[in-house]
Order: structure tokens, then C-alpha cells, then sequence
């Protein structure tokens, strides 16, 4: 079925937690713009009746044996969905999607976590140089390059 909506299409993804409050605080104001297709590893997620969301498998440092299921779910609900871009805010789950974004050509941004105030995150520093825009909600992490800062994110 394809979609009757003309805004262009964005795959939002997160962990659970705080990674998905910040997602979803990020998103409510891209809402106007972008159709956003959610997902997420927990299925306790209510979504209103416009959200779309997928429920996919967590992994996390600690089972990395997940990252293979979790990305064949991610390949098929981008090829399913057809993205213009991905963002996450973490971890895991978003790390898988932003390297499957990547060898898919999709455009993909990266929001490191507000709780990682000292130094980037671990799923962070995996896709550093990948993911084409990349930010930071404290200043003081930004490089100006690579890792940029524009303001207070939430």
C-alpha cells in the first residue's frame, strides 16, 4: 500500500528509556514536516492513531549475539518504508540503523544522548564518521567538524 502523505518519510529509532524521550521530544516538532515512522524495542509503546511504529528486538554491549536479527528487522522495515532519512538517539538499536542507512544511501543524523555529559557515547563512537550529520547537546563535546553542536536539542 503506498503512502498518500506528501511529506518526505523518516525513520525514527531508539532504545527504550530516555533515548526514546528524547526521540520522541525531537520529533514531536518535526511532526509538521516529515511523516515519521517510529521504532522501537518494546512493545509496552502506545502509539496515538497518525503514529506508525514497528517493534524490533533489543540489543544492547552485553548480547551482541542480537545485532543480527535486530538488523535484518531494521533492512526490512527500511525497505518496506523507504526512508529520505534516519535519526536516532541511541544506542544499539540506533547504531544498527545508521550502518544500514549508510550501505542503503539513506540519509541519517545522529543525536547523542543528553546524559552523555563527560564524553560521546559507546553507540555514539560507533557511528561517528558514518552518520552524515552528527550532534551533541553539550557544547563542549562539539569539534566543530564532525561532531557539531547547534544549542540545547530538548
Amino acid at each position: 500500500m503506498m503512502s498518500t502523505s506528501k511529506k518526505p518519510k523518516l525513520l525514527a529509532i531508539s532504545s527504550p528509556g530516555g533515548h526514546w524521550i528524547q526521540l520522541t521530544r525531537i520529533c514531536a516538532n518535526l511532526e509538521q514536516n516529515y511523516e515519521i515512522v517510529y521504532a522501537m524495542p518494546d512493545a509496552l509503546f502506545k502509539p496515538s492513531k497518525q503514529q506508525k511504529i514497528y517493534t524490533i528486538i533489543d540489543v544492547s554491549a552485553d548480547d551482541k549475539w542480537k545485532l543480527i536479527p535486530c538488523a535484518f528487522q531494521l533492512l526490512r522495515i527500511m525497505l518496506k518504508e523507504r526512508p529520505q532519512a534516519i535519526i536516532s538517539t541511541g544506542a544499539a538499536p540506533g547504531a544498527v540503523a545508521i550502518m544500514l542507512g549508510k550501505v542503503l544511501r539513506i540519509r541519517t543524523i545522529w543525536v547523542d544522548s543528553i546524559a552523555n555529559v563527560k564524553k560521546l557515547s559507546r553507540a555514539g563512537n560507533m557511528v561517528l564518521g558514518k552518520a552524515d550529520v552528527f550532534l551533541t547537546q553539550w557544547e563542549h563535546l562539539s569539534n566543530g567538524k564532525d561532531i557539531l553542536f547547534k544549542g540545547a536539542v530538548l
